[in-house]
């Protein structure tokens, strides 16, 4: 996985998150986690009733998100 810079700006209850230079609308969640021997990873969960994504990354779905779509009959992408 590639790395982006990424800035996360809290102000209280409310904030901002910018993955390489552009504001993220419709966040839900940021978590930072940085581990021995690991990149620092940043979390961030969308409301996707609203959020705009215009670029390309590394999609990720938890497993129990992952378990629930192929039981509704999804089939993920090869």
């Amino acid at each position: 996985m590639s790395q982006h810079k990424a800035l996360v700006h809290m102000t209280g209850p409310t904030g901002t998150v910018a993955v390489d230079g552009t504001r993220l609308k419709g966040v839900r969640s940021v978590t930072a986690r940085n581990g021995v021997d690991e990149p620092p990873t940043l979390t961030i969960e969308l409301l996707l009733d609203s959020a705009l994504i215009d670029g390309e990354f590394v999609v990720q779905l938890p497993d129990d998100t992952r378990a629930t779509l192929v039981a509704l009959g999804w089939t993920p992408p090869a």
